[in-house]
């Protein structure tokens, strides 16, 4: 092979090289979004989780207070 041809294949590798690691690096940005995505939901859920075994526990306080009287709901 002479040197041009083998200058011109590891031009033609380092682009492709290049277009990889872009590709990578976009694809990595992309990923790190998704994950911070996910943490703020994962953050918004567990609010809302804690909110509705507080409502739980507060009507099961409630059933148990007006059902457990004499002539209470039934």
């Amino acid at each position: 092979m002479a040197v041009s041809e083998l200058e011109k294949a590891f031009g033609t590798l380092t682009e492709a090289l290049d277009m990889t690691e872009s590709e990578i690096s976009e694809e990595v940005k992309i990923i790190e979004q998704q994950i911070e995505e996910l943490k703020a939901r994962t953050i918004e859920l567990v609010g809302k989780q804690e909110t509705l075994a507080h409502d739980r526990a507060s009507i099961s306080e409630m059933v148990n207070r007006y059902c457990d009287t004499e002539g209470g709901a039934g």
